[in-house]
């Protein structure tokens, strides 16, 4: 409850549409450790020269102070007018880290931008207006994943003050499901016989062939053999085309998620082997073909089947 109330107070404008400036009602600012130090040390000299009435003591404590008052401003406009720009994800397999490329702009050089993402977190200068950031996440669920909340710090020049904020855009990357380790072999329905076809272990007896040592002796011929012209077994084939139907409908198992992980390791095998297929879902049929944009359109539908497409 208590993290549920912070998150509504630090986040209470929700998911923003970006570009997001940073004006000066967004900032918060507050004494670093060192800057903490710095003050205690200053405080304790300045009583030492009140105590024993040095002024130079005093004019020094003066001075130090007068300067630490220069780098809070100097600090704080290090962020002030910042503006986040993008925010760009690529897609990943359930299970792996995304990379998050994020895009400051300035109209002029900010130094030591830091921004943290959960564990994450890069430090970069904004130079020629503009700066990227290279953070990473990790996939808990298929389907769209929010991006988590952004903090922006800096305490440039140094380090005695600490000015951050916070941004959560409203942007979401798309996790595709976990492909089926080992990847299982093709399934032989719906394959497309034609001259591009295949020829597989099968059912039907294709021709005769001699007899080689781990050949299963339930396949010898016995009346060929009976002969005297050696041992001989049979052969078997069946045909699968080069085009694959990879049906959500034909798969026995009962788990939804079980389902999804074997057609969604089918469909990586078969772009590795630039085979034609076909992806059939309830309420989606792809085109049968392969190609980069064939192949993310597969993954898309898989990863947005079910509970796994809610926004």
């Amino acid at each position: 409850m208590f993290d549920r109330i912070k998150q509504y107070f630090i986040n209470r404008r929700g998911p923003e549409v970006l570009p997001v400036t940073l004006h000066w009602r967004r900032l918060y600012v507050l004494p670093s450790k060192p800057g903490m130090f710095f003050f205690l040390i200053g405080s304790t000299m300045m009583l030492a020269g009140l105590n024993f009435n040095n002024n130079m003591s005093l004019m020094l404590v003066f001075l130090l102070f007068g300067m630490a008052q220069v780098i809070l401003y100097k600090t704080f406009f290090n962020l002030k007018s910042v503006v986040v720009e993008q925010v760009h994800a690529k897609s990943v397999f359930l299970g792996e880290c995304y990379q998050i490329r994020l895009q400051l702009a300035a109209a002029s050089d900010r130094y030591q931008i830091q921004v943290d993402m959960e564990d994450s977190t890069d430090i970069t200068n904004i130079t020629a207006q503009t700066g990227q950031w290279q953070l990473e996440g990790q996939s808990r669920h298929r389907g769209y994943q929010s991006i988590p909340r952004l903090k922006l710090l800096t305490r440039y020049p140094l380090g005695l003050v600490t000015v951050w904020a916070y941004c959560q855009p409203q942007a979401q990357v798309l996790i595709y499901p976990r492909p089926e380790q080992p990847c299982p072999p093709f399934p032989i329905h719906g394959g497309i016989d034609g001259p591009d076809s295949t020829v597989i272990q099968g059912d039907e007896m294709d021709d005769l062939k001699q007899y080689q040592s781990g050949d299963p002796i339930r396949d010898i011929a016995w009346k060929k053999s009976a002969q005297g012209q050696g041992i001989f077994v049979k052969k078997y084939h069946l045909k699968q085309g080069k085009e694959l139907l990879f049906d959500f409908q034909q798969l026995a198992q009962v788990d939804v998620e079980a389902r999804l992980s074997r057609l969604t390791a089918w469909v990586v095998a078969a772009e590795k082997q630039h085979t034609n297929y076909q992806l059939k879902l309830p309420n989606f049929t792809s085109a049968m073909s392969h190609g980069e944009r064939h192949y993310h359109d597969c993954l898309s539908a898989l990863a947005l089947f079910g509970q796994g497409g809610a926004s």
